[in-house]
């Protein structure tokens, strides 16, 4: 705390230190994504110009050569014509300039103008929630630097005057974000990221194995419903098909060229998904899709991907239909099984088929069929013989997670003549929604399967469903979160809305976003009464935070009383040093000006060793600091 007061009671520096501050602020962003040859001239030129090395040539054409060396690799002429390289090279000129221009121990108009378009530059390189606090922060900071290099106040007095400044400016910099022209900049190539991506998704293959798998807290997707009128059986993303079966492994056949059509689309559900780079082109939508966004294409399947691996976050508008009807053209690989190999299940199976049942009755007994196997869904599958799987699996094991329950769940429809596929993506748990915001985690990855029936089309089987002891890989993660922490989970969950919202109100606001609050705001009355209200009430908070942070008292009522005092002094160039008593700046203050102040320092002093603070005494100083204020204007 004494070094804190020290700091705050601190006078401004020169000018030219505030500078070096806020050249050190500017540049900071730009040393994440500079190249080696970039930072190692950065380097050389710190080294310069702390030593004091005065070598301007040598610095100059040592610049050049890293710079040159620094962009040679990635050099084309077509690079001119993006923006990542342009910008790229523009900041790393700028940063030579200003490294050049220090060196002359000369400020000129463009040095100083340098830590402003350094930071904005810095804009192009990143498009994260850290960047927009670590630049709501610089700017707070360059404003505190520009009045306090004009003015004659401590840091704790600058500090207080610029935080009322940007309280008081709240209301007016949000109306201007939201109604000032947006430049549409789609197609820009805007190059780095402050997100690094990690490889995860699917390959479009699916393959049963005997190995455990380890859960994970990795997001996959977060997505943002109109309303949170969804149920959990709803919350399927699909994310890939596979019809073939090759041994152990569930492939899509390149060779079929069926294609599926929807039908009696109802429970239109529209909502945007925000999917992490996973290095694939795989999007995940709810069953069913039914829109296609740009740079993505909708397959036979009614699956999505992307134009290009996604190495980057990216936001799709998506449309899906949650009650339908799918239907096929081609079902000509839909029942191949080996029959052969898992014999035990073709035998046991055999009631069911000799029965005169419908398929969809046939799919009904198979699913009890399932139940009566006394199944248990574990994370770690033991006892299960490959060679015959689904046989292992059904009548021995019994244990496996979902790929397990799919292959021999889509394996055994097939022995009774019903077409099957499995689909893997994720499911969704509503215990992971927040109002209509819902995260997916990689925890969330599930396989499932689709039975044909020539009537209703593809249907939905969960066999995961079936098992007895049923505990999915979410709930396994829930609960271990639990047991370690009942609360973390939760606020996690609330930090990754609130930074899902900032994304998508702050950082991803756009044209687009602009003229839908423009047109609502033009056709829905309620829409504008709601936000003149919103306004009217950000105007009411900064008000009042402003008059909180004006007449904030101080804990000592007298000492609140002679600040009064200090101030008008610091008028007359006259402060108090932290380290000065009240008697000796008093006394010198009396010297310096040539104003009584011997009874000013009298009546302090009386009530300053009091144990209680005396009515009549404290009168009389406030009287007296009054006197020595109207003898200070006059003077003035």
């Amino acid at each position: 705390m004494k070094y804190l007061q020290l700091l705050l009671h601190t006078k401004a520096p020169s000018n030219e230190r505030l500078l070096d501050i806020a050249l050190v602020l500017s540049i900071i962003p730009h040393l994440f994504v500079a190249k080696f040859m970039m930072l190692l001239y950065i380097a050389i030129a710190l080294f310069f110009i702390l030593k004091d090395i005065q070598r301007q040539s040598l610095l100059m054409v040592l610049g050049l050569i890293l710079i040159s060396l620094s962009f040679f690799s990635s050099y084309n002429f077509s690079d001119f014509s993006r923006m990542q390289f342009f910008v790229s090279l523009v900041s790393s000129l700028l940063i030579f300039a200003v490294t050049l221009q220090k060196l002359t121990k000369v400020t000129n108009v463009y040095l100083k103008i340098s830590p402003v378009l350094l930071m904005i530059l810095s804009f192009f390189f990143f498009n994260s929630i850290f960047m927009l606090f670590y630049s709501i922060t610089t700017l707070f900071i360059f404003t505190l630097f520009y009045i306090w290099s004009r003015m004659d106040a401590t840091l704790g007095e600058i500090l207080k005057f610029t935080a009322k400044l940007f309280l008081l400016s709240l209301p007016s910099v949000t109306l201007m974000f939201l109604l000032f022209p947006r430049i549409s900049i789609e197609k820009a190539d805007y190059g780095f990221r402050a997100d690094k991506y990690v490889e995860s998704g699917y390959d479009g293959t699916m393959k049963v194995s005997s190995d455990s798998i380890s859960l994970s807290n990795k997001i996959i997707m977060e997505a943002l419903f109109n309303d949170a009128n969804i149920s959990n059986s709803q919350l399927y993303f699909r994310g890939s098909t596979l019809s073939e079966q090759k041994g152990l492994e569930w492939v899509k056949n390149p060779a079929l060229r069926s294609k599926d059509r929807v039908a009696n689309a109802k429970e239109i559900k529209e909502y945007e998904v925000t999917i992490y780079p996973h290095a694939k082109n795989w999007i995940y939508a709810l069953d069913i899709p039914l829109s296609e966004p740009k740079r993505t294409k909708r397959h036979r399947d009614y699956t999505l991907s992307s134009d290009k691996p996604l190495y980057e976050k990216k936001k799709y508008l998506l449309k899906s239909a949650l009650s339908y009807k799918l239907y096929t053209d081609n079902l000509s690989t839909m029942l191949k099984v080996d029959k052969e190999t898992n014999d035990k299940t073709y035998d046991a199976l055999r009631y069911v088929r000799e029965q005169k049942l419908s398929p969809k009755e046939k799919a009904n007994e198979l699913v009890k069929f399932f139940q009566k196997q006394n199944l248990s869904y574990s994370l770690k599958p033991t006892g299960t013989n490959l060679d015959d799987f689904t046989d292992s699996f059904l009548l021995d094991s019994k244990n496996g997670y979902c790929v397990h329950f799919a292959s021999a769940f889509a394996s055994s429809a097939r022995m009774l003549g019903i077409p099957s596929r499995i689909v893997t993506g994720f499911k969704g748990d509503k215990k992971n929604m927040i109002n209509n915001y819902l995260l997916v985690k990689s925890s969330d990855a599930h396989a499932w399967v689709e039975l044909y029936f020539d009537d209703e089309g593809w249907v939905r089987f969960d066999p995961t469903t079936t098992a007895t002891t049923n505990e999915t890989p979410a709930q396994t993660q829930e609960r271990l979160s639990k047991e370690a922490n009942p609360y973390f989970t939760k606020v996690n969950h609330y930090f990754l809305y609130s930074k899902y919202i900032i994304n998508r109100w702050i950082l991803d606001y756009d044209r687009v976003k602009q003229m839908q609050i423009l047109k609502e705001l033009l056709s829905d009355t309620l829409y504008l009464l709601k936000f003149v209200f919103s306004f009217l009430a950000l105007i009411a908070l900064s008000a009042v935070l402003f008059f909180l942070l004006k007449s904030s008292r101080c804990q000592d009522k007298l000492m609140c009383e002679m600040q009064k005092l200090l101030k008008a002094l610091q008028k007359h160039q006259i402060s108090k040093s932290p380290h000065e008593s009240m008697h000796d700046f008093l006394t010198k203050t009396q010297r310096e000006l040539e104003i009584n102040l011997e009874e000013t320092s009298r009546l302090y002093h009386e009530l300053k060793y009091k144990k209680e603070l005396d009515g009549m005494a404290f009168d009389a100083l406030r009287e007296e600091i009054q006197r020595v204020k109207r003898e200070l204007k006059q003077k003035s």
